[in-house]
């Protein structure tokens, strides 16, 4: 195998943890126009099935099969209120980290990082910042360069590797679901699949393997030592 180059990092489910935020402002969207907010396992099984990786999409679909009439646009309206709020006050400030910010030191001394999100720039840029994450995850690949072609389009990972100088078998590419998996393969990088908190580590371990991923974490604190034994390879 070629010699890794580049870590591709995911943000939701891998840098920090959005149970109380993303999956939280899902469920009180949907309850707003249906009255009936989703199980934390209704939006994890969505998840699962894969091309939900756009949030507002998500709640937009759930809102529709629960016989909402709300439009895209008040759901995405709605949404944005609850998470991002007035001026980052929303639930975004409230989400804890996963990753150490040790392990992305270590990852900044051997590879280029960068961070490829479903996430706005706007948003991913403003975590980064708050927890000084920023300057060693200097690319920022999010929604809007995406151009609406999200994972598992492979189209965001290829902007980052172009932009990084790296060819796909040279760069490992991190996520929490189905989509990041799919994403990863079709773009020719090296799959590592992370168990968000919350979820059976064997289940959606297994889940994430037949979408492609190579290995399963269970924290992305043990990044550093996996891809060190693939360089010794």
């Amino acid at each position: 195998m070629p010699v890794l180059k580049a870590v591709l990092l995911d943000m939701d489910g891998v840098l920090v943890d959005v149970r109380g935020s993303f999956r939280r402002a899902v469920a009180e969207t949907v309850g707003r126009f249906t009255g009936t907010e989703p199980t934390p396992e209704a939006i994890q099984a969505k998840k699962d099935q894969g091309g939900f990786n756009n949030d507002w999409i998500l709640s937009h679909t759930l809102v529709q099969e629960a016989g909402g009439a709300a439009s895209f646009d008040e759901i995405k309206e709605a949404f944005n209120a609850l998470y991002r709020g007035r001026d980052f006050d929303g639930l975004i400030a409230t989400e804890p980290p996963l990753v150490e910010t040790a392990t992305l030191e270590a990852l900044a001394e051997r590879y280029a990082l960068a961070l490829v999100t479903g996430r706005p720039e706007e948003d991913a840029e403003w975590t980064l910042r708050r927890f000084g994450w920023d300057a060693l995850v200097p690319l920022v690949v999010g929604m809007g360069q995406q151009a609406g072609r999200e994972k598992p389009d492979p189209y965001g990972l290829a902007l980052a590797l172009d932009a990084l100088g790296a060819a796909p078998p040279e760069a490992v590419y991190a996520g929490d679901t189905v989509d990041d998996q799919r994403a990863a393969v079709a773009a020719g990088c090296r799959a590592v699949g992370v168990v968000p908190p919350g979820l059976d580590v064997g289940a959606h371990g297994r889940t994430l393997m037949a979408a492609g991923a190579e290995v399963v974490l269970s924290t992305p604190n043990d990044l550093p030592a996996l891809l060190a034994t693939w360089d010794a390879r």
